[in-house]
């Protein structure tokens, strides 16, 4: 089965437009709280599986193409739809939590929770969105979103016509597949035991970081603001791993099992990496075509 691009993008737009957006724990003003830049360590995270995927950079122009095209969907149904200021440059950050919460203003402020900031790097895109979706009425929520003749649908088919999807089914188990053998690594099992050894040395008893952000206490409430005693374990999670290097040990794990992988499936590696760029290509002749920078 084929996935494309633009259907993943619009999963994104459809829980703006019901008012579902991952919006972390707001301030006393009512807006939400920044995340803190992502730490280098964050920045160095690059794994092999990441070239074939689009970049958060690509994403926001991909989003851009689409905003052009549902704007001309929308005004021959009678609605407007402002096209959003996206960022020249972004950090790319796809595996800030990739091992859970590894730093140590992150976990202090939002203890295992995440926003959108803290995934994407950049709060003010979701908050755009969730403007633009404010000035819709009922008719146009329908009319941008509404499955198969909504215009974001319609923007998709522009986008995939040509065949470009990718099936990303098996990319997206083998991710998920290899980072759990990764844990399973001999070296990254011991290095774990003494994660879990010096959380006991802070009071907190957990076999492994998955058990720690786990723990039923932090997802009772359907809230997204961290307790106290979550952001202490969160931040004892962060101390520990930094002490055994458990990021380090678990990332030169799945870069070895990713770098086999690729090897071991090279055709379908390839076919990934020929439907990426000519995927993007078509998304920049939309934008030239609208004669848009």
């Amino acid at each position: 089965m084929k996935k494309s691009y633009a259907a993943l993008l619009l999963c994104c737009l459809l829980l703006a437009a019901e008012g579902c957006t991952a919006e972390g724990p707001a301030n006393v003003a009512g807006q939400p709280v920044k995340a803190p830049k992502p730490t280098q360590q964050v920045l160095d995270l690059v794994l092999p599986f990441d070239k074939y995927e689009l970049t958060q950079q690509e994403n926001y122009t991909v989003s851009k193409a689409r905003d052009f095209l549902i704007k001309e969907c929308m005004e021959k149904r009678g609605h407007e739809w402002n096209i959003l200021h996206y960022p020249s440059r972004v950090d790319e950050i796809k595996n800030r939590r990739r091992y859970g919460v590894i730093e140590m203003q992150v976990a202090q402020q939002f203890g295992y929770h995440a926003n959108s900031a803290i995934l994407s790097g950049n709060e003010d895109v979701q908050q755009q969105r969730n403007e633009r979706d404010k000035l819709l009425d009922h008719d146009g929520i329908q009319a941008a979103y509404k499955e198969k003749t909504g215009c974001g649908y319609k923007a998709n088919d522009v986008l995939d016509r040509g065949g470009v999807g990718a099936d990303y089914h098996l990319f997206n188990r083998m991710s998920s597949e290899l980072l759990a053998d990764a844990k399973k690594d001999p070296g990254v099992m011991r290095i774990t035991r003494r994660w879990s050894a010096c959380m006991m040395g802070h009071r907190h008893v957990y076999a492994t970081p998955d058990d720690a952000i786990s723990d039923p206490r932090w997802w009772k409430k359907e809230s997204e603001k961290a307790s106290t005693a979550e952001k202490e374990v969160a931040v004892a999670d962060v101390q520990c791993k930094s002490h055994v290097d458990l990021v380090g040990a678990l990332f030169e794990a799945e870069v070895k099992l990713q770098r086999r992988a690729i090897k071991q499936h090279s055709a379908y590696f390839d076919e990934l990496a020929k439907a990426r760029a000519t995927y993007l290509k078509r998304v920049h002749n939309v934008i030239e075509k609208k004669g848009m920078p």
